[in-house]
């Protein structure tokens, strides 16, 4: 099993370099000393964050060059991680309005991203809602969720295969939450994310693929590993 995932690494150490970097960009942008160093430990346990360190390596580049991608996608991923939380404290309260104050603020130069901008999430869904009791409501309200700004951070890495890079990004964090949802479903006996999870995981590994053929085994093995060790800690809303 070692060897199967010896490619891909976690990058805690990297990430724990880039710490009072991180801090000083948060505190800067409104958060609180505790708050900031709160968000440092969500990073070192980011999976998206550990994928695109990954992806930065296999690409040849500097993980020094992105450290301002290092923290939107943690921001992003952040927001995400908190839909699904079971017990909404006034304290998650009040990060998620301010984390969300910081994203509505952040700027993506967009003449950097001339590609077809898929939603991949609405593609997907039309395939399987008639298959499942979802429906357009379900659909409107996941409008907040960041799968095209993780996306387009991803495209970043390269100059050559930005729609691809686009793709995985986007299909990989919807992955990552729908592995979540799915873990839901499970444990309260409703399975209508199953089919859509299934799906959304075959498009994955097709644009994982055209990304790195070469660690594409290793990539999907670690992801799946990482997500499970997450699911064991992570604290589930109710009826998601």
């Amino acid at each position: 099993m070692f060897k199967m995932t010896k490619g891909i690494k976690a990058h805690k150490h990297f990430i724990k370099s880039r710490k009072k970097h991180i801090n000083k960009w948060l505190k800067e942008h409104g958060l609180t000393d505790k708050e900031a160093k709160d968000f440092a430990s969500f990073t070192k346990e980011n999976i998206l964050l550990k994928v695109y360190l990954n992806i930065v390596i296999f690409e040849g580049k500097n993980r020094k060059n992105f450290v301002k991608e290092m923290i939107y996608i943690t921001l992003y991923s952040r927001i995400l991680y908190q839909g699904l939380e079971q017990i909404e404290t006034k304290k998650s309260q009040i990060e998620k309005i301010k984390l969300s104050k910081i994203i509505e603020n952040l700027t993506l130069d967009h003449s950097e991203f001339a590609f077809e901008k898929i939603n991949f999430e609405k593609e997907i869904f039309n395939q399987v809602k008639e298959f499942s009791s979802f429906n357009d409501e379900i659909l409107n309200k996941r409008r907040n969720f960041f799968y095209q700004e993780i996306g387009l951070l991803f495209s970043k890495i390269t100059e050559e295969k930005k729609q691809i890079f686009y793709a995985y990004g986007y299909l990989l964090s919807l992955y990552v939450i729908t592995y979540f949802e799915t873990d839901i479903e499970q444990k309260n006996n409703t399975f209508n994310n199953l089919l859509f999870k299934l799906r959304v995981n075959e498009a994955l590994c097709d644009f994982t693929k055209e990304v790195n053929e070469f660690h594409f085994n290793t990539l999907i093995a670690k992801i799946n590993r990482w997500l499970k060790v997450k699911s064991k800690s992570f604290s589930f809303k109710e009826g998601g």
